[in-house]
């Protein structure tokens, strides 16, 4: 494929996008850059490099260097460092405790391991962590591996810390997964959940997103899941309710991004062109689509076309490159737009 300059409307659909891909070497995060202009690349375990850190940073240096020439802005260099089970950088690299253990240490160790696992991070390259969880600990839940705990209290606290180890170190946080999964029973990455829950029961899990947004909340990251009893007859990832909820009730203005959509919760009901175009529709600044070109290509090319024809309104992009300029600094909406 050609690059596409960033004025164009595959320019700007790029834009909306932050990427994955398959190998761990060098060609193919270039290739994607130069094809798709997105707005970030995100790192998985399959694409560490035989050579260890050394070789990554060489790799993260060089995407970044190529960004900056080939579309005239930063770009977001983002991995998954929860702790526990969901982690990127094996070791030697420093390995933060799963939510549960961390909670028992209190925020101020969360902050120093926080700390020191974002200064790895950003020597590295890294930019953008997508942790911390948010979700509170539900009996049978499948987030209760992954959370704080059930007080939303604490899931704040410790949060806060976490974020804010992150930042001291230079790297953005991401929260996830808004309105909450703790409850959810069924796991997104194979099925469609439903969590029944009306306003009142739903009021903990938004706590954590309310207290973290009054604090400098950089990202936020939604979910896919229904939510009836919020009015939800569509997960959040393409329900217009959930980014309004953000904005409004929450008074969150930085950028909202999906989670991946390639999970089974939205491929077993919408491909993903048709997806990455109704998620934007519904208020995200970005789609994650994190593993196959194809996948990417149909995304891109459904984005670019709804930009095209009206479907989307153009000034939607400008205020979304506007939210992640804001992140990355001068710059970060490159010299088009």
């Amino acid at each position: 494929m050609a690059f596409h300059a960033p004025g164009s409307w595959e320019g700007r659909a790029g834009s909306l996008m932050l990427v994955g891909w398959e190998g761990n070497g060098l060609q193919e995060p270039l290739g994607l850059l130069e094809d798709f202009g997105p707005a970030g690349l995100v790192f998985f375990r399959r694409n560490y490099p035989p050579g260890g850190g050394p070789e990554l940073r060489e790799q993260l240096a060089r995407i970044g260097a190529r960004a900056l020439e080939v579309l005239g802005r930063p770009v977001l260099l983002a991995l998954d460092g929860e702790g526990g089970l969901v982690k990127r950088l094996p070791p030697p690299h420093v390995q933060l405790p799963a939510a549960p253990m961390a909670a028992l240490m209190g925020p101020g160790r969360i902050f120093e391991m926080a700390l020191e696992a974002g200064r790895e991070m950003a020597l590295l390259g890294f930019n953008l962590n997508l942790a911390p969880v948010l979700d509170l600990q539900v009996e049978g839940g499948i987030m209760a591996g992954r959370s704080y705990g059930p007080d939303p209290g604490l899931v704040a606290g410790c949060a806060r810390a976490f974020m804010e180890g992150f930042r001291a170190a230079g790297v953005l946080t991401c929260a996830k997964h808004f309105p909450g999964l703790g409850a959810a029973m069924e796991d997104p990455h194979s099925v469609l959940p439903s969590i029944g829950l009306g306003p009142e029961a739903m009021a903990p899990h938004l706590r954590p997103f309310g207290e973290l947004a009054a604090s400098g909340l950089p990202m936020v990251m939604t979910s896919h899941c229904l939510y009836p009893g919020l009015g939800l007859d569509r997960p959040a990832t393409f329900h217009g309710a959930a980014a309004a909820m953000l904005r409004g009730r929450l008074s969150f203005d930085g950028p909202i991004l999906s989670d991946d959509l390639e999970m089974g919760a939205v491929a077993g009901n919408l491909p993903v062109g048709e997806a990455a175009v109704q998620a934007v529709q519904a208020g995200h600044d970005l789609v994650l689509v994190c593993r196959r070109r194809r996948a990417i290509e149909e995304a891109h090319g459904a984005l670019a076309l709804a930009l095209a024809s009206g479907r989307l309104d153009a000034s939607r992009q400008l205020a979304s490159l506007g939210r992640l300029g804001r992140l990355l600094g001068p710059g970060a909406t490159g010299d088009d737009l």
